[in-house]
């Protein structure tokens, strides 16, 4: 069959079953967005990231509870920003179906680590995820988070679009890893599934006039966009940093990466948009691309990884936007 969302065009094989059709077209996003190595070095980062999870909770079992309320509310939130509810009900069979086989593929590594570290109570909670698809979607209405949006740059409008489509869950998320930052890795977690939301955001493209009206040149606009948003993911997750690293000081290395990850994967997002920016297109395909870096990010010692995808898209970057700058007739 074939499944088109918003211009892209993804092939699944008419034998395959309706409820693997997303993990089909995740799978040829993948192989589109990296060459054979990076597919390797993925699947590295993901036993990577089995073992360093087994590892936190056989060095303390209490951590076990957190990580998995973490993982939870990071696919709850996945759930609830994803902009295809309405085009995978309509067009795909068994739409809830392929959506919890794509949130229990998702969630598989953090299921392993923690059945590798023997907890086995902790685990079955996870089977709640196939669960998620069937639960209701706060649907965004109204004038949202106008204190807050004020205090946003103008040019940041994905920023601004972002609350607007989830406040006030953001907040309560941020909220939620400020209160908790003296536990070990449930706030890592919370930082991770806000960050995911502000990377989700930046697959909107804006207007042609609105580009323009922001900046002079395609120089000005990544300048504003990319040091713009890395200032506000720095205010947002330096609290939760410092609170994480005064209870814990043994970790500092690791939040300090991990910190530094979520700001390469913010940066990253913001290129990836602009170096396949379509006026008024909303670029989906790039989400794949963006999971791919999030892993790498979040993994210590594997930084390089997204930060060489960020610096190999500011040149396309440029040139793409250059088309739309001096093109006086499109």
């Amino acid at each position: 069959m074939r499944l088109i969302t918003n211009g892209q065009l993804g092939v699944v094989n008419a034998p395959a079953p309706s409820a693997l059709v997303l993990l089909r077209l995740r799978w040829l996003q993948l192989r589109r967005a990296l060459p054979t190595y990076g597919i390797v070095l993925l699947a590295l980062a993901v036993v990577g990231a089995v073992w360093l999870l087994h590892k936190v909770v056989h060095q303390d079992a209490m951590n076990a509870p957190y990580i998995v309320v973490g993982a939870v509310l990071m696919v709850w939130g996945l759930h609830q920003r994803r902009a295809d509810h309405h085009f995978l009900r309509r067009h795909v069979p068994q739409a809830r179906v392929a959506m919890a086989l794509e949130y229990s593929a998702l969630i598989l590594p953090v299921l392993l680590g923690l059945l590798f570290a023997g907890e086995w109570t902790s685990s079955s909670v996870l089977l709640v995820m196939p669960v998620l698809p069937w639960s209701p979607v706060a649907l965004a209405s109204g004038v949202r988070a106008a204190r807050l949006r004020k205090r946003i740059p103008t040019q940041l409008f994905e920023w601004k679009s972002l609350l607007q489509s989830t406040h006030p869950w953001n907040l309560l998320l941020w909220l939620a890893a400020l209160a908790f930052c003296w536990l070990p890795v449930l706030p890592m977690f919370l930082l991770g599934a806000i960050a995911l939301m502000v990377t989700g955001a930046q697959e909107q493209c804006e207007p042609r006039a609105m580009m323009l009206a922001t900046a002079p040149d395609a120089r000005a606009l990544l300048r504003s966009k990319v040091f713009g948003s890395i200032r506000m993911m720095v205010l947002l997750e330096l609290p939760v940093l410092i609170g994480a690293t005064i209870f814990q000081p043994d970790w500092w290395w690791l939040h300090g990466l991990f910190g530094l990850g979520l700001l390469v994967l913010v940066a990253y997002a913001v290129l990836l948009k602009y170096a396949n920016y379509l006026p008024n297109e909303r670029l989906s395909a790039n989400g794949a691309n963006v999971a791919v870096a999030a892993v790498f990010a979040i993994l210590p010692g594997l930084l390089v990884v997204p930060l060489i995808m960020l610096l190999s898209e500011v040149r396309n970057a440029r040139e793409n936007l250059n088309t739309y700058f001096h093109a006086h007739h499109r």
